[in-house]
């Protein structure tokens, strides 16, 4: 009898700390269950992301999509249909955030691309972070989770190979992070600064080489060239887009 009462209390506590402690993985998310795509959304530090977003899409019918939303937990489940013709699903996620009085939708990184029929099921679980890859297939030529500065420069005037940027964060990044300063020299053949977390950011310019400073605006913004810009990442393509950027144009003061 003291043996079965022990072993019923490690169950109690096991279950208590796969509740409290994101970094336990339940049986409820780990296991497939037919007709069902679950999971968990955590951030980089392992903690649940509420509220996220996770669609399965067919991948024999155009536009037909499930939808639900994360728990306090970061667990989400989505019923399937089972149909004999109801074929095969993918998974994707993102999570959106009230950041300068404006929705952003990231991106969730995912784990694992595969399809899966609707009748198995499968489990799908997402990482809410700022850079790296979108999906554990992606290789270089992909587009990362971090933002692009697109940069334009004057010919006559700026000379390519020596312009330096600096990035410095102004206020916390889109995931409530501090941030770092970024440093970096525009690539040669590449016109973008790729992988910047979202957030805000003061931007200046200058020649690494002859030490000089450098003016800077925002595209289409009317403004003159200045010694700092403060900027904000936007959607690169439309509102409501995962992919997001900076327009900068360079100029001598």
């Amino acid at each position: 009898m003291k043996a079965l009462l022990n072993s019923l209390l490690a169950v109690v506590l096991i279950s208590a700390s796969a509740c409290t402690n994101p970094d336990v993985v339940s049986p409820e998310t780990s296991t497939a269950e037919k007709g069902v795509v679950k999971g968990r959304v955590v951030d980089n530090q392992g903690k649940p992301v509420a509220n996220a977003e996770i669609i399965a899409s067919s991948t024999d019918y155009y536009n037909k999509t499930t939808t639900a939303y994360t728990d306090a937990n970061g667990t989400y489940r989505l019923q399937l249909p089972t149909g004999v013709a109801e074929g095969s699903y993918s998974a994707s996620g993102t999570v959106t955030i009230k950041y300068h009085g404006k929705n952003v939708k990231m991106a969730l990184y995912e784990e694992n691309t595969r399809v899966f029929s609707a009748y198995d099921g499968a489990v799908r679980n997402f990482v809410f972070r700022l850079t790296g890859k979108r999906t554990a297939d992606d290789d270089e030529t992909a587009t990362p989770l971090g933002g692009s500065v697109q940069v334009h420069h004057q010919v006559d005037n700026v000379v390519w190979e020596n312009l330096e940027l600096t990035l410095e964060p102004v206020g916390p990044l889109v995931d409530g992070s501090t941030g770092q300063t970024i440093i970096r020299t525009m690539p040669a053949h590449d016109y973008y600064l790729r992988d910047i977390p979202v957030g805000q950011y003061k931007i200046t310019a200058r020649d690494k080489v002859t030490g000089q400073q450098l003016g800077v605006t925002i595209k289409d913004s009317f403004n003159d060239y200045s010694p700092s810009v403060t900027a904000l990442f936007t959607e690169a393509n439309f509102v409501g887009d995962t992919f997001w950027e900076i327009v900068l144009l360079v100029n001598t003061l």
